[in-house]
């Protein structure tokens, strides 16, 4: 039987993070992928979705600048099937830079099949071709991804697609429901409506995009809701039909043909039949993992990635990588693990404008022990240039050590606010020493200002000087 120090299942961000640390130290190691290769963020998820929201963003500018004095515009029109296209010949291309490491990598070493535990030590991998192989490891990361959440009934059910498979297709469709309406539901919902499809969004939860602050939902519900209908609290039916698919939900009914179902997606490790190692499981079928050290249990086998069942963005899974990697050098020099804080949370939806929050959220924090200070663009000079003066920011303060705890907003270019608001929460400065820092003028940033000066307010006794002492 083939043993190694190391075997790494999954080819995507988190695999590929902790391959690259792995093989610095042994060059003892297999990795073993089932199915294509490449990130979910590079082929099915972060950049094709970036692609045609791009495009129909640009599509959407060209609808203001009449009012620039810029004529001509009458005739632009959308070619379903060349936006597609672009779409498609983009993402190969991302996909193509990201699956390079894996083609470099020894026959041996890098094997194409299934992965399933035996027993604590051993794994059994089936090839594409039926063949099986036995191999032990002294440590195991497994990284194997997810896969889109889809109801049975659904799942033969022509003209249901899932992130998976839409950018698959031909061209866009004419007229789809969208059943889910978290980041991936709202980003290609909006981009697909911006475009001229005809849309409308339906969710069972009683909110959009994670988002739990109840002023932030109504301006979210607000402005996404100018570009196709939202349905909060509604469960859908589908049933086949002659020409497309009938949705119902409450006491609305509609004909579609197409319904992208973005209902979220389901970790992969219920594959590798890890009760066979010993490892105990929840109602959900899922291991306890120590999220500073990505070990399950007391075993030899640790988790990354979207297989964790927790938040699945890019950078998290590249840190969890990390984490696995560092641990797994540990364990095979006799070391304890070590253990790891996370990063400031970070979220965001790329709709228009941007949906986001960083930090703490407003429903994880105690009314009675914060403050919060709030901007909404009506008056900041840049927006109303840019014609995107509409958005809501909202940042929570603890009133005793008047640092900065979280925040959420709707807001133009809110990607660029929310990364320079982690930032400083993870520094653990107190809103005085934000608001000392330089914000240019005319710049979106201002609104951030009048946030934080919002929260210095109702923080310090006296007024905050906004210039460092020499």
């Amino acid at each position: 039987m083939r043993q190694v120090d190391v075997a790494i299942v999954g080819a995507g961000s988190a695999g590929y993070t902790a391959l690259g640390l792995v093989k610095q130290h042994t060059d003892n190691f297999v990795l073993i992928n089932e199915g294509w290769y490449g990130t979910t963020c590079a082929k099915i998820g972060c950049m094709p979705s970036k692609v045609l929201i791009q495009i129909a963003d640009d599509f959407d500018r060209l609808q203001k600048m009449a009012v620039e004095g810029i004529e001509g515009l009458d005739n632009a029109h959308v070619n379903g099937a060349a936006v597609m296209q672009r779409v498609q010949t983009m993402r190969d291309a991302f996909v193509e830079k990201t699956i390079a490491p894996w083609q470099k990598l020894p026959a041996e070493q890098n094997l194409n099949g299934r992965a399933a535990f035996v027993d604590p030590n051993t794994i059994e991998i089936t090839y594409r071709d039926g063949r099986t192989e036995l191999l032990q490891a002294k440590q195991y990361i497994l990284a194997p991804g997810s896969r889109p959440v889809l109801p049975e009934p659904w799942q033969d059910m022509p003209g249901v697609v899932t992130s998976d498979t839409f950018f698959e297709q031909a061209s866009l469709p004419k007229k789809v429901a969208v059943i889910g309406l978290g980041v991936i539901g709202l980003e290609l919902g909006q981009a697909m409506a911006r475009l001229g499809v005809e849309v409308m969004g339906i969710e069972m939860a009683d909110t959009i995009a994670g988002i739990s602050d109840p002023e932030v939902l109504n301006k979210a519900l607000e402005l996404i809701g100018h570009d196709f209908p939202l349905y909060l609290g509604q469960a859908a039916q589908l049933e086949q039909t002659d020409n497309g698919i009938q949705v119902s939900f409450g006491e609305h009914s509609v004909e579609v043909d197409q319904v992208l179902a973005a209902l979220g997606r389901r970790p992969n490790l219920d594959t590798l039949n890890l009760a066979s190692a010993g490892i105990s499981l929840d109602q959900r079928g899922m291991p306890d993992i120590d999220p500073s050290t990505m070990r399950i249990q007391d075993s030899n086998i640790f988790v990354a990635g979207d297989a964790t069942g927790q938040k699945a963005i890019l950078h998290e899974a590249a840190d969890e990588g990390r984490i696995a990697a560092y641990n797994v050098m540990q364990a095979l020099q006799q070391g304890d693990a070590k253990h790891y804080q996370a990063r400031t949370e970070l979220g965001m939806a790329f709709t228009h404008p941007n949906i986001g929050f960083f930090g703490q959220r407003f429903d994880q924090l105690d009314p009675e022990n914060i403050v919060i200070g709030t901007y909404n663009f009506n008056m900041l000079g840049r927006p109303r240039v840019m014609q995107e003066f509409e958005g809501l920011i909202r940042l929570y303060a603890d009133k005793t050590s008047k640092r900065l705890l979280g925040g959420e907003m709707i807001a133009p270019r809110g990607e660029h606010l929310l990364h320079q608001l982690a930032w400083a929460h993870q520094l653990n400065v107190e809103v005085a020493d934000i608001l000392r820092l330089p914000f240019y003028h005319p710049n979106i940033e201002e609104g951030v200002r009048v946030a934080l000066r919002e929260l210095a307010k109702q923080l310090y006794d006296e007024p905050v000087e906004e210039v460092v002492q020499a």
